[in-house]
């Protein structure tokens, strides 16, 4: 990927549910790589953007543009190889294995006969071996534990290997030296694949420590986009999120 040309744009973006706007007036740019933390209290509008940002929920006004082209007028394969939503996993989930989760996140890619490629049994394994995982590959992902799950969630997104991921709470069921982990491997991914990825998470301290910019979402709806030292410096930051 081009350095230069991945970048995600919002111009003016109001997003919300039902015509109703939750928040409106969103302007920011993001240019590869860049690791960027999203927070802010909840039902502020969050998980509401990453899943605007994704297609996955349409926007009331503005447009979202990626490498200078509005991704409103993709079809969801296209999109699906542009840009990855991961979220918290659901509890109610099929007995499928670990290795046949992660491995959906390749379906964007596969043929016309839906049948993954060496290649793609190769990026498969290296996204559930880079969350320590691969001894769980054959396990059903409803026989492990809410931690080692969400590690395999974790690992789908990564196979899925788009310019831009966008992770919700992808830390929720995670012990300390598991978060600390994943921090490690999204910041080195960030740099290997030059990509842009967006964490939404009430772990502040690990954020503060690795994100490169943040956006935070204040009770006024305003949002504020920048390095993650000018808006640690901020009066709204040091009430809500200094400890």
């Amino acid at each position: 990927m081009n350095q230069t040309q991945n970048t995600l744009e919002l111009q003016n973006i109001s997003i919300g549910h039902a015509g109703h706007a939750l928040i409106e007036n969103i302007s920011l740019q993001i240019k590869a790589p860049c690791l960027i933390g999203l927070i802010g209290n909840n039902g502020c509008g969050k998980t509401t953007l990453l899943k605007t940002l994704s297609g996955l929920q349409k926007k009331i006004t503005g447009d979202i543009f990626y490498k200078g082209q509005e991704i409103s007028i993709l079809s969801n394969k296209e999109l699906s190889k542009i840009i990855t939503f991961g979220f918290a996993f659901n509890s109610n989930t099929f007995p499928i294995s670990v290795y046949e989760l992660v491995s959906m996140g390749r379906y964007p890619y596969i043929n016309n006969m839906a049948t993954l490629t060496k290649a793609d049994y190769k990026i498969v394994l290296e996204a559930i071996d880079i969350l320590g995982i691969l001894y769980l590959k054959d396990k059903l992902i409803t026989a492990i534990s809410e931690g080692e799950r969400q590690k395999a969630y974790i690992a789908k997104a990564l196979a899925q290997q788009t310019p831009v991921l966008l992770l919700d709470e992808p830390t929720a069921f995670l012990d300390y030296t598991s978060k600390k982990q994943f921090f490690k491997t999204v910041k080195e991914n960030v740099v290997a694949q030059n990509v842009i990825t967006i964490v939404s998470s009430h772990d502040i301290d690990f954020l503060s420590r690795n994100a490169d910019y943040l956006i935070m979402i204040q009770d006024d709806k305003t949002v504020v986009f920048d390095k993650t030292e000018t808006i640690m410096r901020s009066n709204y930051y040091g009430r809500h999120f200094n400890y």
